[in-house]
């Protein structure tokens, strides 16, 4: 009697057939639960964090939303004073003259006020605005704006100045086609 030598032909096959069935299970699975991620366009008087402002711009409005829950907590929140504290972006060091070397001033009273950064160097940092409404921090920047008559939304905007947002409908890691 001859014996034939052992081949796995029959289980290579196998193996291969539901690797492809499971990788065409997968493709299909994954093609149905794609998520349809819709951009949606921001107001002309808005402008992304991610994508519409430089590093130092980016590194200005995180400097200015971390210090601005610290303003309740401070009696004087000139910017003298909150230099003093060491609160960037208003402490004059190395970042500062980096980011643009803001020279910052308060402004309003009441509910609404301000803290106004006008750059030395603009070709750094355009100007930046920390609004405070009542306990409510937005960011503006300025585009080619100076020193705003007056710090609600339409005189800012008509101003020339354009509130700083963050869009999650955008991936990270890719770049859209939206300023």
């Amino acid at each position: 009697m001859i014996v034939p030598p052992a081949s796995g032909r029959r289980e290579s096959l196998a193996v291969l057939v539901l690797a492809l069935l499971i990788l065409a299970g997968s493709s299909l699975v994954v093609a149905l639960h794609r998520d349809r991620v819709s951009v949606t366009a921001l107001p002309g008087w808005q402008v992304d964090l991610r994508s519409g402002l430089n590093a130092a711009e980016q590194g200005l409005t995180a400097d200015l939303l971390n210090a601005a829950p610290e303003f309740a907590w401070l009696p004087d929140n000139a910017p003298a004073a909150l230099a003093a504290e060491g609160l960037p972006p208003f402490v004059a060091d190395a970042t500062a003259e980096a980011r643009g070397g803001h020279a910052w001033q308060e402004l309003g009273a009441g509910a609404l006020r301000g803290w106004l950064g006008l750059p030395a160097r603009p070709e750094a940092a355009r100007p930046m605005l920390l609004r405070m409404d009542k306990d409510s921090p937005t960011v503006w920047i300025g585009e080619g704006a100076g020193v705003p008559a007056a710090l609600d939304d339409a005189a800012l905007i008509a101003a020339g100045w354009r509130q700083v947002v963050t869009r999650y409908d955008a991936s990270v890691t890719r770049k859209d086609a939206h300023p």
